[in-house]
């Protein structure tokens, strides 16, 4: 735990301000960095394409001469030397371009024919045109070195072309990289925003809303309904909402109001799972309804319809439990005294709320299966104090590492008061052998106000430390239900 604490402290102990600010910075400077690296490679671009033209160029150029002269040499045409030795120059010049292209390696340049290889291929040329007879070792000399000087003109162009291949994808690997890291500072941006700003705004935000006129769904937590809901708390900085604590609940009224309250709280808690589940229901019906019409159009399978029938009937079973759930809190809310409850009902409907949510967090919920007993509780407060405590052990499960072969187990006992007639005790447990309060939390109460609550009906609650475990005892009163 102070390991975990040393790390999101680091991150805490910065200001906001300097914390975006250092963000939003670098994201800027990456993004800067990013656009000059664009307009480097743009030039990069533009000179590589430009060294290549060259080559193709040069090597052009030359190809056309070696043909010529392959063709003047072998059918021993006369060869124009003076227009020869023209275009030898601008090849010279041409490669003397090249050589000083700073795109085009060292290792590279030494491979281009020299001005002493092309004056000694016009030599050459020359000598055989002074030379009638008996020239045809000279003409294949010329012809090898032409075909030599063309096959390295050919390399270096695709050697250039590799070259300014590699240079580009470098310089493309860069901006990718780069723009990586915007993406990542700007998505630790949001993840930093989501994780220690949002639930406390949205909780924040919802403290002024709780006595304003009611508002359209759609808008709860736009933007602007949020900075509205800010702006309304903090125009009454000078009377903040507070929560009475349990050492200034004094009279009945006041427990009876602060119960209410934690009702529609607890309530609004567990409605958002119940109406999903009865939402998924619902959809079952509807898909087991038409597969079974379709299935009756064409008369597939009996044996199949059976199935779907009986599914069907689960699923709408689940559901009329589910409404009738909804339905029987809806009636607790009011709590009236002098209500008797049978506890199977109130177990019953402790599994169908909490056994799936336990289940997905790998808590095993045990409640007693036979309990033919009544209790005198109303039924708001003893449904709001159970919850409460069922609320509480699972929060010790949680915060308590324990072995994952080995379930977690949350339960309740019931068994008769073992020396007073029409008293009955309701013995919570947990594998944790301890029960977690938060007291600056708005939706539950603590214990301590539980006690005054079940207090006021002539019940208790007793919590028993031992040394080996912990665990809390209700008593109630009760009567038995005639079988």
């Amino acid at each position: 735990m102070k390991r975990e604490d040393m790390r999101t402290t680091h991150w805490l102990r910065w200001p906001l301000r300097r914390l975006f600010f250092t963000i939003t910075t670098t994201v800027l400077v990456f993004l800067t960095l990013v656009l000059l690296l664009g307009v480097r490679q743009y030039l990069l671009y533009d000179q590589c394409q430009q060294a290549v033209i060259d080559a193709d160029r040069l090597l052009f150029q030359f190809t056309g001469i070696k043909d010529h002269l392959n063709e003047s040499l072998v059918l021993e045409k006369e060869i124009s030397l003076h227009t020869l030795s023209g275009e030898l120059l601008h090849l010279e010049k041409e490669m003397e371009q090249l050589k000083g292209n700073i795109l085009v390696p060292e290792n590279l340049k030494t491979t281009l024919p020299t001005r002493v290889e092309l004056v000694g291929i016009e030599v050459r040329l020359r000598a055989i045109h002074e030379k009638r007879h008996d020239r045809a070792g000279e003409v294949a000399e010329v012809l090898r070195i032409l075909n030599n000087t063309n096959i390295t003109l050919q390399q270096f162009r695709f050697l250039l072309t590799d070259h300014t291949q590699g240079i580009l994808v470098g310089l493309h690997r860069i901006i990718i990289g780069t723009l990586g890291l915007i993406v990542v500072l700007s998505c630790t941006l949001l993840y930093l925003l989501n994780r220690y700003l949002a639930a406390p705004i949205l909780s924040l935000s919802q403290l002024p809303a709780l006595k304003r006129q009611e508002e359209e769904d759609h808008a709860q937590y736009s933007i602007d309904t949020l900075v509205n809901r800010l702006h309304h708390l903090l125009e009454e900085k000078d009377h903040p909402l507070q929560r009475t604590t349990d050492s200034e609940i004094t009279s009945a009224a006041q427990i009876q109001q602060e119960a209410l309250r934690y009702r529609y709280a607890t309530t609004g808690y567990i409605g958002s799972e119940l109406a999903s589940e009865l939402t998924n229901s619902l959809n079952g019906v509807m898909n087991y309804t038409q597969t079974l019409i379709d299935i009756c159009e064409h008369g597939i399978n009996r044996e199949r319809e059976i199935t779907l029938c009986q599914a069907l009937m689960k699923e709408e079973k689940k559901s009329v439990e589910l409404v009738a759930a909804l339905q029987r809190i809806s009636q607790w809310q009011a709590a009236r005294s002098g209500s008797d409850i049978p506890l199977r009902v109130v177990f019953d409907l402790l599994a169908l709320v909490l056994e799936k949510p336990l289940r997905i967090e790998t808590i095993v919920l045990n409640l007693p299966a036979n309990c033919r007993h009544t209790v005198t509780v109303p039924a708001g407060d003893l449904w709001l104090v159970l919850l409460t405590l069922l609320h509480q052990g699972k929060m010790a499960l949680n915060r308590k590492p324990t072995d994952p072969d080995t379930d977690r187990q949350l339960g309740i006992l019931c068994r008769e008061h073992p020396e007073t007639a029409n008293r009955l005790q309701l013995l919570l447990t947990n594998s944790a052998s301890s029960w977690h309060e938060d007291p600056a939390d708005a939706v539950w109460p603590t214990s301590a106000f539980c006690a005054h609550l079940l207090h006021l009906h002539g019940a208790s609650l007793i919590p028993e430390d031992t040394t080996r475990a912990s665990h809390i005892t209700l008593d109630l009163p009760c009567h038995t239900i005639s079988s």
